[in-house]
């Protein structure tokens, strides 16, 4: 269980682009892929959100998850364009403490949200509720049986490409609904109102 990280601990993650450095040629090409194409979808303001207090986002990720790939570069947009959102991205495997189980699983990515201070506050996991009932749709006509499974990621990807726009939009909505929270509970924290901020150990 997460209490707290270090301002050196959280400056040791990767941007977007250190991140892709790590990754084969073809899964770069993937979050390249998705990063420039919400530009184009999305209003540069969708992505903005505007929060009173600095939060910091620490996002634990594999560069070969799909997952990851379609999500990491919505989330990249909204810390670019949000003032007071910082961002770095982690290999889970590096850190495999920052992810927590989730339905008895190591699902990623996982965008662990801390206070100013580093103190931790929550985390999103995966995908939005709007790609699970996707996912789930395709898992009811395609099952579990492993010689399914091919089709079932085949059709899957195919549905999520469909709708990709509304599930991006998801992401975005969940995000701001995530960090407002966080901000809230920030604003509440007399621990932030008092601190000139301890924040560099």
């Amino acid at each position: 269980m997460i209490d707290r990280i270090t301002y050196n601990f959280f400056n040791r993650g990767m941007s977007f682009d250190e991140f892709l450095k790590d990754a084969t040629e073809d899964d770069a090409k993937r979050f390249r892929y998705y990063y420039d194409k919400s530009a184009k979808k999305h209003a540069p303001e969708s992505f903005r959100i505007d929060l009173e207090h600095p939060i910091n986002i620490l996002v634990a990720a594999t560069t070969w998850c799909w997952d990851s790939q379609t999500n990491i570069p919505i989330i990249t947009r909204i810390a670019e364009h949000s003032p007071n959102l910082n961002m770095k991205i982690m290999n889970k495997d590096q850190s495999p403490f920052l992810v927590t189980k989730v339905n008895d699983g190591e699902k990623v990515p996982q965008v662990l949200v801390f206070t100013e201070d580093f103190y931790y506050l929550d985390r999103w996991v995966e995908r939005s509720t709007r790609a699970y009932l996707l996912y789930a749709e395709y898992r009811k006509k395609y099952g579990w049986a492993e010689e399914t499974k091919h089709e079932f990621v085949k059709q899957y990807r195919k549905g999520f490409l469909k709708h990709q726009t509304e599930i991006e939009r998801s992401v975005i909505e969940e995000m701001r609904i995530l960090l407002a929270r966080a901000d809230a509970i920030s604003a509440s924290t007399v621990r932030l109102a008092d601190s000139e901020g301890s924040c560099d150990d």
